[in-house]
């Protein structure tokens, strides 16, 4: 689990290793400079009798506070790194060397460095402690960046063993101990300096704080209260002990009391410095206890509201996992679904939902927009479809589905919600059969106008007068225009219905494209026609019916096409599919019609100015080439050339 990180402490954390690096390689350029180079005693031994720091624990310092430095900015810069890892692996290597040397009694190191030995005895090797330290930092720096799959950093633990090392260096020089900066068994002068523990534990604190939002150290910089206990608890943990047992050691050296008075001294006393922060440790965990409990009542209300609103829905909505089971369904999903048992079956299942398409047919395997949404991602909005229920109903819904992006940005499941429509497919149907019953009725009125005219022009002796031609051949194009209206929305009606019939019989296609290209020449108003027609191929179709497409495309094309510019008409074969395509020249379409142009009633606003019209050309057009099992599209390029297409499927023999 992810602890997030305080701002303010990890900026100071961030702040804290260039600061401690800076130090490092001051106090060692200083001491290695002014002490060693120039015999400045004071520099290399800060209280007379104590360990000194030697010439290859300054330099080691140098090298350890430079890489520091060139590995704690994050990101770090490629060639900075790599020169940060040298100096790593050199600190590293020196600690390395030191320690074999005590190993095997041997001065290698030592003999190097024999020309920066001032004229006073001192010793040039550092003390095993130091050496352990240098090794242990190079390897941490070097291993700053690792990560182990449980999220472990081994350079924070390498580097905590360091500050142990150096801590306890620190308060043997505050209680006198001097066991505890210089190993048994070695002379006085040889151990870790009080500058050199010093500037150790310095680099501890700048080494884990380069990465303070990982590993151990995102304990310490987060922002919740188990931080902030650990923050207020961790120096009087550190610093409480030392104060206490020094100022006993003081009061025994004085004689105030005996070495058992002082152990029950500081032993009381740790005890009293422990309850006030075991007491307020206690009161902020209580207080986020009651946080954290306040927050799972607020939630479980919230998911009551949402439960509940869920629930009273009239649509049906789903909420499914990653897997496609579902977790949640409220009453409308319940009731479209195609069995009436609670088992969780995996997304698409055909048991658990039974969708279909809006003419019945089932869905083929991962055609579903639930199963879209769950295996690629995918949003689906609007996609009408027919539930078959456990009771034997057929429900049309519009069905939508959008993925739950979980963790990390991988899939979490979807949501899936379906609208009944049946409603609205009533008041289409009923829309539909009163525009049905309006064109048919509208047929006799328009008969009778049609007989009349006729009567007018035939019935009359020598024919109307000659001012009466043209009022009467106003009449014959108003009835003709009335007559393709009511026939378009009577077959709109047919095709909304699913009850348009089609007689097909086997036909030559390209004898069926000649004819009807021969019977709009005489339309063309100086377009000519160029027909392309592939091998003669036979298709079983309605001729009438494919007829009124050709006829509306060509139609069309002489309309919209510019003067004296050919219409292609091309014909080809495509595996089983035969492909027709007319192709003109002219303003073209826009692309913000493009997606409406087969729609019911819709007129772009071209087709506004330059013909009369309804709006249902290409909506029935479209839906008589589907139901020969076709598809119907067009490609646009305004200002250029438009391409109607259309596909039919192939059939060799009758």
């Amino acid at each position: 689990m992810t602890v997030t990180a305080d701002p303010r402490i990890s900026t100071f954390l961030l702040r804290l290793a260039p600061v401690t690096a800076s130090l490092s390689v001051l106090v060692g350029t200083v001491v290695l400079v002014g002490g060693w180079c120039f015999g400045v005693e004071a520099l290399t031994v800060l209280v007379p009798g104590l360990p000194a720091m030697v010439a290859l624990t300054a330099a080691g310092l140098i090298l350890t506070g430079l890489a520091l430095w060139l590995l704690s900015p994050l990101p770090p810069v490629p060639r900075q790194r790599a020169v940060g890892r040298l100096c790593a692996a050199l600190a590293s290597l020196i600690g390395a060397i030191t320690l074999a040397e005590y190993l095997f009694l041997q001065n290698w190191l030592s003999r190097l460095c024999a020309w920066l030995t001032p004229a006073q005895d001192a010793p040039l090797q550092p003390s095993p402690q130091t050496a352990l330290a240098f090794l242990l930092l190079g390897l941490a720096l070097l291993l700053i960046d690792v990560e182990t799959r449980r999220g472990h950093r081994p350079a924070q633990y390498l580097t905590l063993v360091v500050a142990a090392l150096s801590w306890t260096a620190l308060i043997g020089y505050g209680t006198g101990a001097s066991q505890l900066h210089t190993l048994p068994g070695l002379p006085t002068k040889i151990g870790m300096g009080l500058h050199t523990s010093s500037v150790f534990f310095a680099l501890c604190l700048g080494i884990l704080g380069a990465r303070p939002e990982q590993g151990l150290m995102s304990t310490l910089s987060g922002a919740h209260a188990g931080s902030s206990m650990v923050r207020r608890l961790l120096p009087v943990l550190l610093l409480g002990p030392c104060v206490v047992g020094h100022l006993s050691l003081m009061g025994t050296r004085a004689g105030l009391y005996t070495l058992t008075t002082a152990f029950a001294l500081v032993t009381g006393m740790l005890t009293f410095i422990g309850l006030p922060f075991i007491w307020s440790a206690s009161r902020r965990l209580n207080q986020a206890g009651l946080a954290l409990e306040h927050a799972y009542r607020t939630e479980a209300l919230h998911r009551a509201w949402l439960m509940s609103i869920i629930e009273q829905m009239p649509d049906g909505i789903l909420i499914l996992n990653e897997q496609g089971h579902v977790l949640l369904a409220n009453a409308a999903a319940k009731s479209l679904r195609a069995r009436t048992s609670d088992g969780l079956e995996p997304p698409g299942h055909p048991l658990l939902f039974d969708m279909r398409s809006p003419s019945g047919q089932p869905l083929p395997s991962g055609a579903g927009p639930v199963v879209r949404a769950l295996t690629h991602g995918e949003p689906e909005a609007g996609i009408e479809l027919s539930l078959r229920t456990w009771d034997g109903r057929s429900v049309p819904v519009l069905a939508s589905a959008t993925p739950i992006q979980g963790t990390q940005g991988t899939p979490g499941g979807a949501v899936a919600i379906f609208r009944d429509i049946s409603l609205l497919k009533d008041l289409e149907r009923q829309r539909e059969e009163w525009t049905s019953l309006v064109a048919h009725d509208l047929r006799q009125p328009v008969s009778v106008i049609a007989l009349a005219l006729d009567a007018l022009r035939h019935d009359t002796p020598g024919g109307p007068a000659e001012e009466q031609q043209e009022p009467l051949q106003w009449i014959d194009t108003s009835v003709g225009r009335l007559r393709r209206m009511i026939e378009d929305l009577l077959d709109a009606s047919r095709i909304e219905a699913r009850q348009l019939r089609l007689e097909r019989q086997p036909v030559f296609f390209s004898v069926l494209v000649h004819e009807s290209v021969r019977r709009m020449e005489g339309q063309s108003e100086g377009r000519p026609f160029r027909i392309t027609a592939a091998e003669e191929v036979r298709t079983l179709v309605d001729p009438l019916r494919i007829d009124q497409v050709l006829t509306n495309l060509l139609s069309n094309a002489v309309k919209y096409g510019t003067l004296h510019t050919p219409i292609d008409v091309e014909v080809t074969r495509q595996d089983d599919e035969l492909r027709v395509s007319v192709s003109n020249e002219g303003p073209g379409i826009a692309p913000e019609d493009l997606p409406h142009l087969f729609q019911r009633f819709h007129r772009t606003a071209e087709g506004r100015k330059q013909a009369a019209g309804i709006g249902l050309g290409l909506y029935i057009c479209k839906g008589l080439v589907e139901a020969h099992g076709g598809q119907l599209w067009v490609e646009s390029e305004p200002g250029r050339r438009t391409t109607f297409s259309f596909s039919l499927p192939v059939v060799e023999r009758a």
